[in-house]
C-alpha cells in the first residue's frame, strides 16, 4: 500500500502584498520576524536569504529548516509562513523577483531540465561556502544601490537579481540531477502540475483523476494547504501569467487570454478583474505609471534584450558598440537606434554608467588602489575611470571615497 504524505495546515486565509507591492520592485526589504507571519500568498517572485536566527518554513504543506544561510526562492504558486524560534528571531533579507522582470534576463527558452528543477526541486536551498558568499555578497550589492533609482542603478539591480535567480536554477538543477525525487503530500504536487499545465483545459475532476484520488479530498487538500480551491488556485495563476504577458510590447489582449490558459476573453477580463480589482488595461496603466523612478516600461523586444544582456555581463572587458554588433550578429546601427529610442542615451553612455556604479562599490568596500578598480570594472586606466566619474559625480574616485568613508551615510557633512 502506498504511503500517503500528510500535509501541514496553514492557520486561516492567506494575505497579500505582504512583501510586494509597486513600491518594492528594485527595492531590498530586511525584516525581523519574532514569532510566525500569517500565511502569505503573494503575486509575485521572492529571493530570500536568512541573515541569522533559526526556524522554519512552511510552503504549500511542507516544511523546511529556516536557518542562517537558508536561500529561498518562492514563487507565486507557494502559499508561506514563517516561524521564529523562541529566542532564535529570524532576520532576512527580501527582494522581489517580479515576473515581468525576468524577461530581462531570460533570451532563450528554457529546457525541460532547468523548468523541472524549478517547478519540481526544493524551493528552499542551504548553500555553504564560496556559494554562500557569493549569494551574500549579491544581496550586499544589490543593498548599496538601494536608494537610487536612475537607469544605471536599475539596471545593475536587474542584473543581479538575475544572478541571483541563475545560482539558484544551477544549484536547484544540480540538486534536482542528483537527488531521489522526494516524495510530497498530494496538495503539493497537484499545485505544481497547475501551475506547468495552466494553459491546458484543467478540471478539478481530471487533475483528481490524474493523481488518483476525487474531486472532494482534492479540494479539501488544497484549501487545507493554501485557503484556496482548485477552481480559485487555477485562476489565480492564470490571471498572473497574464499580467506578466500584459508588459510586452505589441501583444494583442485576445493573444493574452489565449496564452494564460482563459477559454475566452470575456472570461479573462472577468477573472482578471475579481482577482486584481481592476481591469487589464487599468493594470497595464497602474504598473506602467506608478512607482517614481522605477524601471517600468513596456517590455522590450528581444534584441534589445540580447544587448543589455552582453552589456551587462561583459562591463569588466573591453566592451563596445561595435563588437557589440558583432557578437549579436547586428548592425552597430541597430545597437545605437534600440539603446537611444528605449533609454534616451547612448550604448557607450549604459557601459559607462554601469562601470562606475561596479566602482562606487569597490570603492567604499575595498581598499583597492584606484588603477585596480579602474581595470576591475572595464577602464583601461585610472585616468578614464576619472574623467568619466567626476562626469557623473562632479568629483573624483578618491574625493568620492573621502566624502562616503565608512559606507552611505546621511549624514555626510556636505
Amino acid at each position: 500500500m502506498e504511503k500517503i504524505i500528510k500535509s501541514k495546515r496553514i492557520c486561516g486565509r492567506p494575505v497579500h502584498s505582504y512583501f510586494t507591492g509597486v513600491d518594492k520592485y528594485l527595492h531590498l526589504q530586511k525584516h525581523c520576524i519574532y514569532d510566525i507571519t500569517p500565511p502569505i500568498s503573494e503575486n509575485e517572485s521572492l529571493l530570500i536569504i536568512v541573515n541569522s536566527g533559526k526556524g522554519l518554513i512552511l510552503i504549500n504543506g511542507v516544511e523546511f529548516p529556516f536557518e542562517k544561510g537558508t536561500f529561498a526562492w518562492l514563487q507565486s504558486y507557494h502559499t508561506f509562513s514563517i516561524q521564529a524560534f523562541a529566542d532564535y528571531p529570524l532576520e532576512i533579507s527580501v527582494c522581489v523577483y517580479d515576473y515581468p522582470l525576468s524577461s530581462f534576463l531570460v533570451f532563450e527558452e528554457p529546457g525541460s531540465d532547468v523548468v523541472a528543477s524549478i517547478i519540481d526541486a526544493t524551493p528552499v536551498l542551504y548553500p555553504q561556502g564560496d556559494p554562500l558568499l557569493k549569494i551574500q555578497s549579491l544581496f550586499d550589492e544589490f543593498e548599496k544601490e538601494n536608494e537610487c533609482y536612475d537607469p544605471g542603478s536599475s539596471l545593475i539591480k536587474v542584473s543581479i537579481l538575475g544572478q541571483l535567480s541563475d545560482i539558484f536554477v544551477r544549484k536547484s538543477l544540480k540538486y534536482h540531477l542528483g537527488q531521489p525525487k522526494s516524495e510530497r503530500p498530494l496538495g503539493w504536487k497537484v499545485i505544481l502540475y497547475m501551475s506547468a499545465h495552466f494553459s491546458k483545459d484543467l478540471t478539478s475532476e481530471n487533475v483528481a483523476s490524474h493523481f488518483g484520488s476525487c474531486v472532494s479530498d482534492l479540494n479539501r487538500e488544497l484549501r487545507n494547504i493554501s485557503g484556496y480551491n482548485f477552481a480559485q488556485i487555477l485562476n489565480r495563476i492564470r490571471v498572473n501569467i497574464a499580467s506578466m504577458a500584459l508588459l510586452y510590447e505589441g501583444m494583442p489582449l485576445s493573444y493574452v487570454a489565449t496564452h494564460s490558459g482563459f477559454p475566452s476573453e470575456t472570461d479573462f477580463y472577468r477573472t482578471f478583474k475579481k482577482y486584481m480589482g481592476i481591469t487589464p488595461l487599468e493594470y497595464r496603466s497602474h504598473i506602467l505609471n506608478k512607482g517614481d523612478g522605477i524601471y517600468r516600461g513596456m517590455i522590450m523586444e528581444s534584441t534589445l534584450m540580447k544587448i543589455l544582456n552582453h552589456c551587462y555581463s561583459s562591463f569588466s572587458y573591453p566592451i563596445n558598440i561595435n563588437n557589440t554588433a558583432k557578437s549579436l550578429y547586428i548592425s552597430e546601427s541597430m545597437v545605437s537606434d534600440l539603446v537611444q529610442k528605449e533609454f534616451g542615451i547612448s550604448f557607450k553612455d549604459i557601459t559607462s554608467l554601469n562601470r562606475i556604479r561596479h566602482a562606487e562599490a569597490l570603492l567604499l568596500t575595498t581598499d583597492l588602489p584606484i588603477l585596480d578598480i579602474a581595470i576591475n570594472v572595464g577602464f583601461n586606466s585610472s585616468r578614464s575611470l576619472s574623467r568619466v566619474f567626476r562626469t557623473i559625480h562632479g568629483m573624483t574616485p578618491g574625493e568620492y571615497k573621502a566624502l562616503n568613508k565608512g559606507g552611505y551615510s546621511n549624514d555626510v557633512q556636505k
